[in-house]
């Protein structure tokens, strides 16, 4: 015999009758809070046509689909990622989002401060969940499935972008990466006077496909570790590839690893290196952002020696090596300038270097020297 409606409802009234007082309040708050956000949501798009700069948005009004992948960062976390975004942002700016709804939510609560960010860059969500509709004219319906199905003016058009891949799956990120690349004003900022930033955030299992895939980009993996509303424990970090050639300084997640600290100052910042040759193996850096010596103004230079030298000494290491690398065939993968202070403890151990030296004409050398004084 077939069950009506009425029936069903009526089996549900009874069953939840006979659950215990202490359950039954949490069901009944449970779906107070689900009705709540439900509300919420649906004045969320009742007010859709006016003017959000002027309010504070939260992700609670978006509930996790985890069926969909969807795990939200907490509010610090996204929000260090948006700062990260914005730091120099212009009106000329255009930032894309692609498939981290959080950080479009700060970005948009960050730039409600006109005094902090009085330019308006151009915001840009590709997501999946079509809720986040409600941005109008912000969103972009994504697919990863379909990585270029875009509108084409977007082709070359963004200079910022951060990049979530929804799956740790090497078909979801190498999808992924085409949409990025797709999106990108350039892909080879070495060879480009073009300014590109790219926050790749990412499990860490994926980071030998994503250095392959984003290589030349100067893609390196970061200290920072991005934390989910939800206490999400997978081995998630973020992968942070930054290439410019504007002479301003630039923050790089400031900060999170206070334990490798060595030195700072206005100008400089040495710490230890998390991937040493040797033992006491350290980076010092000049804040000021320049991806050659060149670039980099005399004045933020002033410290760098002197800050290795205390190091060195520090180290207690007798036989070291300082090292500074400019350009990809000399060995240089972080477009930043960074001088390495390395101990050299035995023959295994520490740099090890060719020097394949060669005969050179006496008379071209001169012509050299002479070339050489006259420009400097």
């Amino acid at each position: 015999m077939a069950t009506s409606m009425d029936d069903f409802d009526a089996e549900a009234i009874s069953f939840t009758r006979q659950l215990p007082t202490d359950t039954l309040n949490l069901l009944h708050e449970f779906y107070r809070e689900r009705d709540d956000r439900a509300k919420q949501f649906e004045d969320l798009k009742t007010k859709a046509e006016d003017d959000y700069d002027s309010k504070q948005l939260s992700m609670e009004l978006f509930t996790e689909d985890w069926n969909a992948s969807q795990f939200w960062y907490n509010d610090k976390t996204a929000v260090t990622l948006a700062e990260q975004l914005l730091d120099g942002a212009t009106s000329e700016t255009s930032i894309a989002v692609v498939s981290a709804p959080s950080v479009y939510i700060q970005l948009r609560n960050l730039l409600n401060d006109r005094e902090k960010y009085p330019s308006r860059p151009t915001l840009r969500l590709l997501e999946y969940d079509d809720r986040f509709a409600v941005f109008k004219d912000d969103f972009v319906p994504y697919d990863f499935m379909k990585p270029l199905r875009l509108d084409p003016s977007m082709k070359g058009a963004f200079d910022r972008i951060i990049c979530d891949p929804p799956f740790l799956s090497d078909d979801c990120q190498t999808k992924a990466a085409l949409t990025v690349r797709w999106l990108a004003k350039t892909w080879d900022p070495a060879s480009s006077t073009i300014e590109q930033r790219l926050i790749l955030c990412t499990g860490e299992r994926m980071e030998t496909l994503a250095n392959k895939l984003y290589a030349k980009t100067g893609l390196r993996t970061t200290t920072f570790y991005p934390e989910h509303s939800k206490g999400l424990s997978n081995e998630f970090r973020v992968v942070f590839a930054l290439a410019t050639h504007l002479n301003r300084s630039i923050n790089m997640f400031p900060g999170e690893i206070p334990s490798m600290k060595l030195f700072e100052s206005d100008k400089t910042f040495a710490f230890l290196d998390i991937n040493p040759l040797s033992y006491g193996h350290a980076l010092i850096i000049p804040k000021h952002h320049g991806a050659k010596l060149t670039d980099i103004p005399d004045d933020q230079l002033h410290e760098i020696l002197s800050v290795t030298k205390k190091i060195a000494k520090a180290s207690g290491a007798e036989n070291y090596n300082i090292l500074q690398n400019n350009g990809r065939l000399a060995h240089q993968v972080v477009d930043h300038v960074h001088f390495h202070m390395i101990p050299k403890p035995n023959e295994e151990e520490g740099l090890g270097i060719s020097w394949p030296q060669q005969q050179v004409n006496k008379d071209r050398l001169q012509k050299l020297m002479e070339e050489i004084k006259s420009k400097m």
